[in-house]
Protein backbone atom coordinates (compact mmCIF):
# COMPACT_ATOMS: atom_id res chain seq x y z
CA UNK A 1 0.00 0.00 0.00
CA UNK A 2 0.88 3.94 -1.15
CA UNK A 3 0.98 6.19 2.07
CA UNK A 4 0.87 9.89 0.90
CA UNK A 5 2.52 12.11 3.12
CA UNK A 6 1.18 15.61 4.51
CA UNK A 7 4.66 16.79 5.74
CA UNK A 8 5.86 18.17 2.52
CA UNK A 9 2.21 20.19 1.70
CA UNK A 10 1.85 21.60 5.97
CA UNK A 11 5.38 22.91 5.01
CA UNK A 12 4.46 24.67 2.13
CA UNK A 13 1.21 25.86 3.61
CA UNK A 14 3.33 27.49 6.61
CA UNK A 15 5.69 29.32 3.85
CA UNK A 16 2.33 30.90 2.27
CA UNK A 17 1.15 31.56 5.79
CA UNK A 18 4.51 33.06 6.66
CA UNK A 19 4.92 35.04 3.59
CA UNK A 20 1.63 37.10 3.61
CA UNK A 21 1.90 37.46 7.33
CA UNK A 22 5.37 39.88 6.39
CA UNK A 23 4.08 41.44 3.32
CA UNK A 24 0.50 42.27 4.82
CA UNK A 25 0.53 45.79 6.53
CA UNK A 26 -1.56 45.99 10.20
CA UNK A 27 -0.77 49.51 10.89
CA UNK A 28 -3.86 51.87 10.54
CA UNK A 29 -1.98 55.05 8.59
CA UNK A 30 -3.89 57.80 7.77
CA UNK A 31 -7.25 56.50 9.32
CA UNK A 32 -9.55 59.29 9.81
CA UNK A 33 -12.10 58.54 12.58
CA UNK A 34 -15.67 59.74 10.86
CA UNK A 35 -18.88 59.89 13.79
CA UNK A 36 -22.04 59.11 11.73
CA UNK A 37 -24.49 59.25 14.82
CA UNK A 38 -27.84 58.64 14.55
CA UNK A 39 -29.55 61.69 15.57
CA UNK A 40 -32.15 63.23 13.86
CA UNK A 41 -32.29 67.04 12.83
CA UNK A 42 -33.95 68.69 15.59
CA UNK A 43 -34.77 72.42 15.39
CA UNK A 44 -32.87 74.91 18.14
CA UNK A 45 -33.33 78.05 19.61
CA UNK A 46 -29.88 79.19 18.58
CA UNK A 47 -28.96 79.48 14.68
CA UNK A 48 -26.10 76.99 13.08
CA UNK A 49 -23.75 78.62 10.87
CA UNK A 50 -23.31 76.49 8.04
CA UNK A 51 -19.85 76.96 6.20
CA UNK A 52 -20.29 75.53 2.60
CA UNK A 53 -17.00 74.52 0.99
CA UNK A 54 -16.35 72.68 -2.59
CA UNK A 55 -12.82 71.33 -3.13
CA UNK A 56 -11.29 71.67 -5.90
CA UNK A 57 -8.14 69.34 -7.17
CA UNK A 58 -5.82 72.36 -8.05
CA UNK A 59 -5.12 72.76 -4.06
CA UNK A 60 -7.79 75.48 -4.18
CA UNK A 61 -11.86 75.36 -2.51
CA UNK A 62 -14.48 77.67 -3.19
CA UNK A 63 -16.89 79.04 -0.45
CA UNK A 64 -19.18 81.47 -1.44
CA UNK A 65 -18.24 81.91 -5.04
CA UNK A 66 -15.01 82.88 -3.95
CA UNK A 67 -11.67 80.53 -4.44
CA UNK A 68 -9.60 80.26 -1.22
CA UNK A 69 -5.86 78.75 -1.74
CA UNK A 70 -5.70 76.03 1.01
CA UNK A 71 -3.56 78.20 3.00
CA UNK A 72 -6.39 80.99 3.09
CA UNK A 73 -8.95 78.44 3.98
CA UNK A 74 -7.91 78.14 7.71
CA UNK A 75 -8.52 81.99 8.18
CA UNK A 76 -11.34 82.02 6.28
CA UNK A 77 -12.86 79.73 8.56
CA UNK A 78 -11.90 80.87 11.59
CA UNK A 79 -13.08 84.78 10.92
CA UNK A 80 -16.54 82.70 10.14
CA UNK A 81 -17.08 80.92 12.91
CA UNK A 82 -15.56 83.62 15.26
CA UNK A 83 -19.25 85.56 14.85
CA UNK A 84 -21.51 82.29 15.75
CA UNK A 85 -21.47 79.80 18.63
CA UNK A 86 -23.05 76.90 16.75
CA UNK A 87 -21.33 76.29 12.84
CA UNK A 88 -21.24 73.15 10.56
CA UNK A 89 -18.79 73.34 7.66
CA UNK A 90 -20.47 70.88 4.90
CA UNK A 91 -17.47 69.53 2.94
CA UNK A 92 -18.47 68.81 -0.66
CA UNK A 93 -16.38 68.45 -4.30
CA UNK A 94 -16.45 69.25 -7.69
CA UNK A 95 -16.73 65.85 -9.81
CA UNK A 96 -12.99 65.80 -11.08
CA UNK A 97 -11.82 65.79 -7.64
CA UNK A 98 -9.70 62.55 -6.11
CA UNK A 99 -10.68 61.18 -2.99
CA UNK A 100 -6.72 61.54 -1.96
CA UNK A 101 -7.59 65.23 -1.89
CA UNK A 102 -10.61 65.16 -0.64
CA UNK A 103 -9.82 63.71 2.26
CA UNK A 104 -6.23 66.06 2.67
CA UNK A 105 -8.96 69.33 3.12
CA UNK A 106 -10.53 67.00 5.53
CA UNK A 107 -7.17 65.82 7.41
CA UNK A 108 -6.04 69.38 7.37
CA UNK A 109 -9.31 70.72 9.14
CA UNK A 110 -9.08 67.87 11.55
CA UNK A 111 -5.36 68.59 12.36
CA UNK A 112 -5.85 72.43 12.52
CA UNK A 113 -8.71 71.80 15.59
CA UNK A 114 -11.78 72.65 13.20
CA UNK A 115 -15.05 70.15 14.43
CA UNK A 116 -18.42 69.60 12.99
CA UNK A 117 -17.03 69.12 9.19
CA UNK A 118 -19.42 67.24 7.60
CA UNK A 119 -19.49 65.14 4.20
CA UNK A 120 -21.71 66.73 1.31
CA UNK A 121 -22.64 64.11 -0.51
CA UNK A 122 -24.07 66.53 -4.09
CA UNK A 123 -20.94 67.51 -5.73
CA UNK A 124 -20.42 71.19 -6.54
CA UNK A 125 -21.76 72.56 -9.98
CA UNK A 126 -20.02 75.78 -11.38
CA UNK A 127 -22.06 78.68 -12.43
CA UNK A 128 -20.38 78.85 -16.09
Amino acid sequence: MTRISLTPIIDVVFILLIFFMLASNFNKIGELKMDMSKETSQSSKEDIKVIKLAVEQTNSVISNDKRYADDELLTMIRLAIKEANRYSIVLTAKNDVTYQRYLTVMNYLKKNKIENVTIGIKAYETKE
